[in-house]
């Protein structure tokens, strides 16, 4: 094992980069994880962060934020974090360099503080092409980011019954034209019913989906009364884990299962903090920022004093 470090950031999405690039103008000793999993990397234009008025793609964002590290000598290490465990008034990391870099052995590296910004494993529909599909746009993750866009487009919520279904509702803010696509519609209640025909909102049960093909861009839903449906885009709701199997450790969660902190990002754990999707608040970019700028200075503070 190596001499510590002040930190380790496990994720190089946006608050791992952000809160890297807070750590670096702190004069802290940072490693940074990157598995090549960022949910960031599978947005194809992000039209609601600050400061970029015709939109950004989540990698040119994310580059942007590596370009920003460039002066601090500071690069995020293809790896994936194996187990995290306390140890020596701090943790031990053991992590695994990614192939076309340093494969090899598991390798360790001591740090005071770790921050979980691993962000979470969003549920996709088990069809072979399904990340292609969300870099298209086809594919939808998040209604709060994006769902201003699909004014005049077919929308399908598609997921468990009832949950899709308090989605649609939402949506119904955006589009006129929104379905419910579930394999369970007898989930839903009387009143549920009642409240979806009452909210102009389809109840589509489902046989398969299907790629799009040849110059149909729309995404096709085939009913289980073999009816074929074509949506111009698809939100799957159907859950999301957070990446948090590495932990070696109980931390306390939610019961959505996210990472719980405090104000400052603190978790159950002392000296183990948490930011961004992983956290169980509003998932945006903006928000995991903020998060990680809070979590950073959090973690300095924490530490011994550095005065130049």
């Amino acid at each position: 094992m190596t001499s510590s470090i002040d930190c380790v950031i496990v994720g190089a999405g946006p608050a791992g980069l952000t809160a890297a690039l807070y750590l670096a103008r702190y004069r802290r000793s940072v490693k940074v994880f990157d598995s090549g999993e960022s949910r960031a990397r599978l947005i194809p234009l992000a039209r609601n962060v600050p400061g970029f008025p015709s939109g950004i793609s989540g990698e040119a964002w994310l580059a942007s934020l590596r370009e920003q590290l460039e002066p601090y000598v500071l690069t995020p290490e293809p790896a994936r974090v194996e187990t995290i465990e306390a140890a020596d008034n701090g943790f031990r990391i053991d992590y695994r360099p990614l192939p076309g870099i340093e494969e090899g052995a598991v390798r360790s590296v001591h740090a005071s503080r770790v921050l979980l910004a691993a962000g979470i494993r969003d549920g996709l529909p088990s069809i072979p092409n399904a990340a292609e599909l969300t870099r298209r746009g086809l594919f939808r993750l998040c209604p709060i980011c994006d769902g201003y866009e699909t004014d005049g487009q077919r929308i399908a919520m598609l997921g468990p019954a009832k949950c899709a279904l308090s989605h649609a509702v939402f949506m119904r803010t955006f589009s006129r034209d929104v379905s419910v696509v579930a394999s369970d519609l007898d989930a839903l209640s009387g009143a549920e019913v009642d409240s979806a025909v009452a909210s102009g909102i389809g109840l589509i049960e489902l046989s398969r989906l299907d790629e799009p093909e040849g110059a149909h861009r729309g995404v096709q839903i085939i009913s289980l009364d073999g009816a074929v449906h074509r949506f111009d885009s698809v939100y799957p709701v159907m859950g999301c884990n957070a990446r948090t199997d590495v932990l070696g450790l109980e931390v306390e969660r939610d019961d959505d299962g996210m990472v719980r902190t405090d104000k400052h990002q603190r978790t159950s754990i002392r000296h183990l903090y948490a930011a961004g999707d992983i956290v169980n608040t509003l998932n945006q970019i903006s928000v995991a920022s903020g998060e990680a700028a809070i979590a950073a200075t959090e973690i300095h503070r924490s530490l011994p004093h550095n005065p130049r």
